[in-house]
């Protein structure tokens, strides 16, 4: 099978979240399944990617990727070479997988494979959200009826990676088909280590008694980190310190850092940049219990990454995978809660009266359910039962 995919960011600018990693995952599982993956991209977030590796083939875990030079540095993502590439990138492909709602690229991308009789999967990533949709919305609305919601409906399928995010779809009135496919996480690296905890909270000062509570990526405001200080300057006479990993995005990482410190928990904060990805096995070890009180949240791939290493979690109804892990995940995982203060506190005190851990049979469930091979395994059995539709023009 021959499989394009666009997106227009690509690894390694990880510094673009969650989509970038979840995309760059299952190209390579599906790479490594013997299929031929192609990806077409720009080299936005990319300053120093050489020159020689713009606008040709390379290869990266064993995905074809193209890197298109940027019109211009900032502002919209653009690409004249990308587009004056796209009916030669597009030919004798199977099937073009797409993720980009609300940018241009992803449009003329559209219009060719349509041209070309490609059938599109079209993966949201929580674009169509009513947050997202609720950001900018004067420029976001008009621009989704005039240009995207033509194409959606042009669609062989539209991807969703949870239940909350097929949810969110009602009322935008579009008859293409859903399809779930969660996102892959690369977590042959993320296990229960013991030894790891030890090391980790040994290099950082932290008693391997106390527990650690943990603020792992992105510092938004999406993230509702406001609602943290509060409760746990509520929580001062319980024995605990807090581990903030991740940069600061919109303001929110420091609003967050001032307001504990202005609660007086400042000698309970250890704070770390963003770290790579090879030290998250260490972080999510050594802390007992992640923080996530979303405002909305599409998928959550922090969530189960810590559950991977045994780390229990508290995050809000907000986050996707929130229901998978209300709906079949065993016992010991955390809780899922309304983002309301009285609730979080009265959790979480219970919960330091009692900390556990999530536990081996928790990481396992994550490491069967979303592993890059299972993921790929099922995109795989999504894009045979679109190229079989009969009602799927062939080339």
């Amino acid at each position: 099978m021959k499989i394009l995919f666009f997106i227009p960011v690509y690894a390694p600018a990880w510094q673009f979240g969650g989509p970038v990693q979840s995309v760059s995952r299952l190209c390579e599982g599906l790479a490594k399944k013997g299929h031929t993956i192609k990806v077409i991209t720009t080299n936005a977030g990319l300053p120093k990617l050489p020159e020689e590796k713009l606008n040709r083939q390379n290869i990266r875990n064993g995905v074809q990727v193209v890197y298109y030079s940027i019109d211009q540095p900032k502002g919209t993502i653009q690409s004249k070479e990308l587009v004056a590439a796209l009916p030669e990138a597009v030919k004798d492909i199977d099937l073009i997988h797409i993720s980009a709602i609300w940018q241009p690229l992803g449009i003329a991308v559209q219009r060719e494979a349509w041209r070309q009789n490609i059938p599109v999967i079209h993966s949201l990533r929580g674009a169509l959200s009513p947050y997202s949709r609720r950001q900018k919305w004067w420029k976001k609305y008009p621009y989704y009826l005039l240009h995207e919601r033509p194409w959606l409906q042009r669609t062989a399928a539209i991807h969703v990676t949870t239940c909350q995010e097929e949810h969110e779809l009602c009322g935008l009135r579009l008859r293409s088909p859903r399809v779930m496919l969660q996102n892959p996480l690369d977590l042959n690296e993320l296990r229960i280590d013991s030894e790891e905890r030890g090391e980790f909270r040994s290099k950082h000062g932290i008693s391997c008694d106390i527990p650690l509570l943990l603020i792992c990526g992105r510092q938004h405001h999406k993230k509702g980190l406001d609602l943290i200080p509060n409760i746990l300057s509520k929580l001062r006479n319980y024995c605990w310190d807090l581990l903030i990993v991740g940069e600061d995005d919109d303001g929110s990482g420091q609003e967050l850092l001032r307001s504990l410190r202005n609660a007086g928990l400042g000698s309970r904060i250890h704070n770390l940049k963003m770290q790579p990805s090879s030290a998250l096995n260490s972080i999510y070890n050594a802390s007992d219990l992640l923080l996530l009180p979303s405002r909305h949240e599409n998928f959550g791939n922090v969530v189960i990454e810590a559950l991977a290493c045994g780390c229990a979690v508290a995050i809000s109804d907000k986050t996707g995978v929130g229901e998978d892990l209300q709906q079949d995940a065993p016992t010991g995982f955390g809780s899922v809660m309304k983002r309301e203060n009285g609730i979080w506190r009265s959790w979480l005190e219970k919960w330091l009266n009692d900390p556990r851990r999530a536990g081996p049979e928790v990481a396992a469930w994550a490491a069967a359910r979303y592993s890059a091979d299972a993921v790929s395994t099922k995109a795989l059995e999504i894009y045979e039962s679109i190229l079989n539709n009969p009602l799927i023009k062939p080339k």
